[in-house]
């Protein structure tokens, strides 16, 4: 346990503690998948491209390949007269060549026959028997992309632990990338507490809430390229929270407990991460709101990481999207620890905070300025309306209506 830290630190220092501390990135497990199954997945390693795109030079426009310097001086009133020498067809290579004051008829997405070094647009032309009137000067490679000109031969087209989305998904089909190798690590999801009630219960017991937050983890990380498996709900008593947690760090490589991490008498979370091998219990708590008792901690020679989210639904959306997805990242070697968007946006409404630690306020897009939605800890429909969160740093206390607010968005 000789990493504990018991002065709570900033977002950005806890995670590079616990990064330090467990000697992140781990070489973990992966898996060959197909790339119609890779959506939403992580890539285990870095994807470089065998081949150029576009792999030839093609036309931007429907029109006539072309020598550029055959088009100088061509106007309305000034025509050039070039004659046709042939029409390239979508999908083959040209088996011709445009020589000197000629043309070649082309669609958006053909191959450059050779000797052409432009192409002028079909409505700056006219057709007339062999011969094209033409009525505008082109440029050297005006309404054409060259071989290679967007990516060339062995650049990386995705990066180690980067996202596989419709984006990215498209740049490999691109590539001819029909499989690829994913990250497989095993995160377990097991939720605490006396008071906490499967969601199929039909009734509530007095005093008791349904597991809100099991759901919302897994959620956010399938989101954004995790896969998780439920553990259920363990009750806050020392000897079944031990051995019900003791099960998920046996089965995965990364155990969220959430729940119990109140700093208290009763934080046995706190207690199970003192007790694991070095590094044990890394942070109890950080310098944040909502989400302050987030506890990191793991075995850095058994490569298991262990993080206690808080029991509140806000606060453990915060510690999710700002905690656990950064560290995650980091663990699989991501050249970035962020996720979702971030952008300066003017607000609709003041903000009062305070200062001294990092807060997060849920925020809805309205008409370019960010709405601050009322939402307190313990709040469940809070980001049923929320397109992100407001970050007030730890030395602002007040943002002001139309002042530019730091903004997270999904």
């Amino acid at each position: 346990m000789s990493g504990f830290v018991e002065e709570v630190k900033s977002i950005d220092d806890c995670l590079d503690m616990a990064s330090s501390s467990l000697g992140f990135p781990w070489e973990i497990q992966s898996r060959f998948i197909s790339l119609d199954e890779s959506f939403l997945t992580r890539a285990a390693r870095d994807i470089a491209s065998d081949e150029m795109l576009p792999p030839f030079t093609r036309s931007l426009r429907d029109g006539y390949a072309v020598r550029h310097s055959d088009t100088t001086g061509a106007s309305p009133g000034s025509p050039v007269f070039l004659r046709l020498s042939g029409n390239v067809s979508m999908g083959c290579a040209p088996d011709f060549a445009v020589s000197r004051e000629e043309a070649a008829s082309i669609l958006t997405g053909g191959m450059m026959p050779e000797g052409a070094d432009a192409v002028i647009m079909l409505e700056d032309t006219e057709p007339s028997g062999e011969w094209i009137e033409v009525r505008a000067s082109v440029q050297r490679g005006e309404n054409l992309v060259f071989a290679g000109e967007e990516i060339e031969r062995g650049e990386i087209l995705v990066r180690r632990g980067e996202l596989i989305d419709a984006n990215t998904q498209g740049l490999l089909a691109a590539f001819g990338v029909s499989r690829l190798e994913t990250i497989d690590i095993k995160i377990g999801v097991l939720s605490t507490g006396d008071e906490i009630v499967p969601v199929s219960a039909a009734t509530l017991p007095d005093g008791s809430v349904r597991d809100v937050n099991n759901h919302v983890i897994r959620s956010l990380l399938r989101r954004y390229g995790f896969t998780s498996e439920s553990f259920g709900i363990a009750p806050d008593g020392w000897e079944e929270l031990e051995s019900r947690a003791g099960e998920v760090m046996s089965k995965c490589d990364v155990a969220l407990l959430s729940g119990g991490s109140s700093v208290g008498a009763r934080d046995n979370t706190a207690r199970i991460l003192k007790s694991m091998p070095e590094p044990g219990l890394i942070l109890h708590g950080i310098n944040m709101s909502p989400g302050k008792p987030t506890l990191i901690g793991g075995a850095a020679a058994d490569k298991k990481l262990v993080v206690g989210l808080p029991g509140h639904p806000l606060s453990c959306v915060v510690a999710v999207v700002f905690v656990i997805l950064p560290v995650l990242l980091s663990l699989i070697g991501a050249k970035s620890r962020r996720v979702g968007r971030y952008s300066l946006m003017p607000l609709e409404y003041d903000v009062q905070g305070r200062t001294g630690a990092d807060e997060f306020i849920p925020m809805a897009l309205a008409g370019g300025t960010a709405r601050p939605l009322t939402a307190k800890s313990g709040y469940v429909s809070a980001m049923k309306e929320a397109d992100g969160f407001i970050r007030l740093r730890p030395d602002k206390e007040t943002l002001r209506a139309g002042e530019a607010a730091e903004i997270w968005l999904w």
